[in-house]
């Protein structure tokens, strides 16, 4: 048989295992013993042989071993949202291996799985007893995505991929943990409500550089991302528990076609007035007629806080020029006295 030079393999670990896992510098060994079948085969479980898995196809082992879709362990309590539970995501990682002097064969497969041969995909799956160190490198780790993240690469340059895969899905578990605690308190009422969009927005408040984790005062603001993000921050911390949806989906869709800070006010402004002019026509057509505002009052309301939030803010930052400015004007008076004295 012509092996082929280079295969891959995949396979995914959980948190739990982290801990005793090597990503390299160890040989890829099997760690269960075989199940010995009725013609005194090494098989295992499903009755394919037993071996270290490879495919000549990359692909296979990207689609079926490197996208982690509602793949991890529940956090402790095991809380749920909407019915499913908060997971902790697993690790999928995906090894290139040389395959000189490496003892490979096609292994053999029982009927019933023939037709989910290598997945699915083209190619051929080959099996090994054992790879050492020195025959593979690490293709790609990949956490995957849980409620709050998404999914991330590890940068493979780095020392030790262990350390820092330990250390950011650390950092997940307190965040995911965090806010689990935060959900008792949210009746299932509002969280049944919750979609797509209001997912991605806990992501920004309780995800990685999440709101949630800073004081908005110490947000950059001179610039149009930063602003976002520090009324973003407000809206959130007026009432963590009960999160202002509206308003913060109202500033997303800004996004898309604002450019600068400039644009921001102007358009805050001009929804404002849209706001006022929709109400008045509102009222004249319900003349004669019981009405409520409280929609089109709550729109100014909210339209108010931002724009004083913006103006403050700006307020703030002319001030800190003026203190620059005149910190600057000190230091050049001091040193022309410094060389008149010298003189």
């Amino acid at each position: 048989m012509d092996k082929p030079k280079i295969l891959y393999r995949g396979i995914k670990i959980d948190y739990n295992h982290l801990a005793n896992f090597e990503f390299s510098k160890v040989p890829i060994t099997l760690n269960y013993e075989p199940i010995i079948d009725k013609y005194g085969r090494k098989t295992v479980s499903d009755g394919n042989e037993y071996g270290i898995y490879m495919t000549d196809n990359l692909n296979m082992v990207l689609g079926a071993y490197g996208s982690l879709h509602n793949d991890g362990i529940p956090l402790t309590g095991r809380p749920t949202l909407n019915n499913r539970p908060i997971l902790i995501p697993s690790i999928a990682i995906i090894y290139e291996i040389n395959t000189d002097g490496l003892d490979i064969r096609k292994p053999f497969i029982t009927d019933v799985l023939k037709g989910h041969y290598n997945n699915g995909f083209e190619g051929s799956e080959y099996i090994t007893d054992y790879v050492p160190a020195s025959n593979y490198k690490l293709y790609r780790v990949r956490i995957g995505e849980d409620l709050l993240h998404d999914e991330e690469d590890i940068d493979l340059t780095e020392k030790d991929i262990k350390a820092v895969v330990t250390k950011k899905l650390e950092m997940r578990r307190y965040h995911l943990e965090l806010f689990a605690n935060v959900l008792k308190n949210i009746p299932a009422r509002k969280t049944n409500m919750w979609g797509k969009e209001e997912l991605n927005i806990l992501k920004s408040i309780y995800g990685t550089n999440g709101v949630k984790y800073v004081n908005e005062n110490s947000i950059d603001t001179s610039n149009l991302e930063g602003m976002f993000k520090y009324l973003l921050a407000k809206t959130f911390k007026e009432n963590e528990l009960d999160i202002d949806f509206k308003t913060i989906k109202y500033l997303n869709s800004l996004k898309d076609h604002i450019s600068n800070l400039e644009d921001l006010e102007n358009t805050i402004k001009s929804d404002r007035i849209k706001n006022a002019i929709a109400k008045e026509t509102f009222i004249k057509e319900k003349a004669g007629k019981p009405y409520f505002t409280t929609k089109f009052d709550n729109v100014e309301k909210t339209l108010k806080k931002l724009e004083t939030w913006i103006a403050e803010k700006k307020q703030m930052m002319l001030q800190k020029q003026y203190k620059e400015i005149m910190n600057d004007v000190r230091w050049f008076e001091s040193v022309d006295q410094t060389e008149r004295r010298t003189r």
